[in-house]
Formats: C-alpha cells, structure tokens, sequence
C-alpha cells in the first residue's frame, strides 16, 4: 500500500487507483508470470545484479508497448519517487517548483510516462539508468536551453545530497565537507562537483553507479574512471595548496 504525497492531484489519483485497483490485481505479466502488481513492483526493486533488473524491466517495457496498460503502470509506480526528486531538484523544473509545486510534479510524472511510451527496447543494458536520462532530456527540451550530454547525466539532485547529507554519518561527512569546500572556493567546477558526488554518494553498489553513469554519459566505463580520477587529483591538489597538507580522502571502491 501507498499514501499520498497531497504535491499533486495527479500523484493523489495515481496512489488512490493503485490502492483500489491494482495493488492487489494478480496480472500475467509474460515471461515473469502471474504476479499481484504489488510483487511486480518488489521484482524491480528488489536488490539483484544489474542484468536481471534490466531484464525485468524490459520485459515490462516491451509488455507495455504491446498495449499492456497494467505493466506501464508498474514501471510507472516503480519510478515515481525519481519522477517526485526530479520535480523538486532538476534545474528546468525548480523554478516551477517554487511556483507551483503541483505544477511540477504533474509535469515530471507526464514526463516519465512519455519516457515509457517511448523507451527504445534495443537499449538493453543499464535500463533504468537510461529512463532517468531520457527524463533529464525531455525536461530540458521542455524547460531549458541546449547543455551537453555531460550536463544532463549529472544533476542538480546530487548538490542536494550534499547540502542534506547526515552529519551524523562519519562514512560521508569528511566528503560531504570537502565537496562544500570545493564549491564555495571554486575549487572545482560546478560540473565537476556533480559528477564525483553522483560517484562517491551513490546509494547502493558503487560499482552499480559507474555503470548507470557512464551509460548515461554515452562513454566507456574506462573513460569515466578517468575523468573522475582527474577530478580527484584537481580536487586533491587544490585541498593540499589551501592548508599546506594532506586532508584524508579515501575514494569509494569500485
């Protein structure tokens, strides 16, 4: 079961149908069986190595482009929450969010739909790294100015996470301090800052990151790992001219 946000009438309906209607609803979901919609969602959500969630996803995708409205409608519960970070984050939308955060959430849950509908079943690896930037793209299409491909795979959201970060949490607290130094000395750019925290803050596998990350970014893993590491060093040697030391900074394992 799901409650409401109350950011918007859409959202509202949306977790009221599914509540109702199909959280419940046993559907034949193809090659994944028969499952209650509730079980589909746990099937995409569930830890798994990243070739099985693409694989459940897909399936999913292509059910949906067939004219399986049921299966749409579990990828769409499934990415909702991205669809309610972007709306509030992303920086073509946060200036609607400060008008009207209805508005907003509306706009990206619409979005999300269009990526669905749209999805190009031949991407087959890093699948749900692939709908977050497709969703990034059209929202920039739809709100902003043409940026660069690297632009769009690193955004706004990642800042937050460093201005909310636990400062309780030891694990990310001395990163989290460093990347704040690094933005207001302008030490790094804002770009860069953006990158590294996508990679040092991921939630989960990092390993699982730097995949979704160079998918999205169109490049090798290899390439990624190389512009991180001149981030590092840009940032290391910037840390180590300001105090005259070395600051502890231990990268994430990949």
């Amino acid at each position: 079961m799901t409650t409401s946000t109350g950011t918007s009438p859409l959202a509202t309906h949306l977790f009221d149908e599914w509540n109702a209607t199909l959280a419940d609803t046993l559907h034949q979901f193809g090659a994944l069986g028969e499952l209650t919609c509730d079980e589909a969602v746990d099937l995409i959500r569930m830890p798994q190595p990243a070739e099985q969630r693409d694989a459940v996803l897909l399936e999913l995708l292509t059910l949906e482009h067939d004219g399986d409205t049921v299966a749409g409608r579990v990828i769409l519960k499934s990415f909702l929450p991205l669809a309610f970070r972007l709306a509030r984050t992303n920086g073509h939308t946060r200036d609607l969010w400060m008008h009207d955060r209805a508005d907003a959430t509306t706009t990206a849950i619409g979005v999300l739909w269009e990526v669905i509908h749209s999805y190009p079943l031949t991407r087959r690896a890093a699948v749900s790294g692939n709908i977050r930037g497709e969703m990034l793209k059209l929202l920039e299409s739809g709100f902003g100015s043409p940026r660069s491909v690297d632009d769009v795979a690193v955004e706004d959201d990642m800042l937050d996470r460093i201005v909310g970060a636990d400062e309780t949490d030891d694990v990310f607290r001395d990163l989290v301090t460093i990347l704040t130094w690094a933005i207001d000395s302008g030490a790094l750019r804002r770009d860069e800052v953006q990158l590294l925290a996508r990679i040092e803050l991921a939630e989960g596998d990092p390993g699982q990151a730097r995949e979704d990350t160079a998918a999205e970014l169109g490049i090798s893993r290899e390439t990624l790992a190389k512009r991180v590491s001149r981030i590092r060093g840009k940032l290391m040697h910037a840390v180590c001219g300001d105090v005259q030391a070395k600051v502890a900074y231990s990268p994430r394992r990949s």
